[in-house]
């Protein structure tokens, strides 16, 4: 299968649901979760899968995570647009009033100019429908009983994937993984080839414990079934992630073979993280499509950076003022 000899240390099965709204169990684990003493799980979420742990001694198989999305950002709704435009408007207006009247009471000709400059302004003609801030956020919460823990947080950096589009003329991801208790943000990007398809991810990943820094690729196979992809650490495949064809949703296996990594519990909650990306890949691509259209046409406007996107751009070697 993959040429080497092949024995897993670890093994998990990731379940995303094609609809999560009308899956049977979503009500229970919803109230679960909102009822959660774990800021993380907020309003603008939806329950959208789970995770199995297989234990290698037993044989069984034990759901043990759930998966979220922010269903507020990843689907925004009209209202949320419109206040969206309602602010750029807002910020366009006061840009305009400035160019003619940097202070100060406009006179009646500066009143009548900035009136048609208004009217003849691209954003103060805009629409909900307009407004491009589709982004995707997923995070993990491990159950135990009772209690429901946070383990990770993937989301996209839009910003990223535009500079990276815009100079390879290729539609690239970027991810960015957090994890809780890990000093460091796992920036996760697609590479350029010259062929688009099939794709590669590239990360570094710091395994704290033995104090070495393991570089992963991650490649989807050229023929396969489902969305399958071969993990490498160092050039070396050290395990798959195995999606099926059959299903509604995604659904893969996750395996591992070398055992530093499988013993590594941030490593497995990283990549779990990234198999629940998968089948947003398709939906997020046709998005940046769209950006990258319109900062090409010049009207990069219509791109909107949340501000939690940008905080993850921060310097944190900043001084405080």
């Amino acid at each position: 299968m993959f040429g080497w000899k092949y024995r897993p240390e670890q093994l998990r099965y990731v379940d995303m649901w094609m609809f999560p709204n009308m899956h049977p169990t979503n009500v229970d684990l919803l109230q679960r979760l909102k009822s959660a003493d774990d800021r993380q799980f907020g309003t603008g979420m939806d329950v959208c899968g789970t995770v199995a742990d297989h234990d290698l001694k037993t044989g069984k198989w034990n759901t043990t995570h759930l998966v979220g999305v922010r269903s507020d950002i990843w689907a925004p709704d009209e209202e949320e647009l419109q206040k969206t435009v309602n602010s750029l408007q807002r910020e366009r207006k006061e840009q305009l009033r400035k160019s003619i009247r940097s202070s100060g009471r406009m006179n009646a000709t500066q009143r009548e100019l900035l009136t048609h400059k208004l009217q003849d302004d691209a954003i103060m003609q805009m629409q909900p429908g307009d407004v491009e801030k589709r982004r995707m956020v997923l995070k993990l919460f491990r159950s135990t009983g009772e209690r429901l823990r946070w383990v990770g947080t993937i989301e996209e950096l839009t910003a990223w994937e535009i500079s990276n589009s815009l100079g390879s003329k290729r539609t690239l991801l970027s991810l960015a993984v957090i994890l809780p208790d890990y000093d460091y943000v796992t920036i996760v990007q697609q590479t350029h080839r010259t062929f688009r398809i099939p794709s590669v991810f590239a990360c570094c990943f710091h395994d704290t414990r033995n104090d070495r820094v393991w570089h992963i690729h991650l490649k989807r196979k050229w023929v396969s079934i489902g969305a399958d992809y071969i993990i490498e650490a160092d050039g070396q495949p050290v395990g798959k992630i195995d999606g099926n064809l059959i299903g509604l949703g995604y659904n893969a296996y996750l395996e591992l073979t070398e055992p530093l990594l499988a013993e590594n519990r941030q490593f497995i909650d990283l990549l779990s993280l990234f198999a629940t990306s998968i089948s947003y890949h398709r939906a997020m691509r046709k998005s940046i499509s769209r950006r990258v259209k319109s900062v090409r046409g010049g009207t990069n406007w219509k791109h909107v950076i949340e501000d939690e996107e940008l905080r993850l751009m921060q310097n944190p070697r900043r001084r405080a003022a």
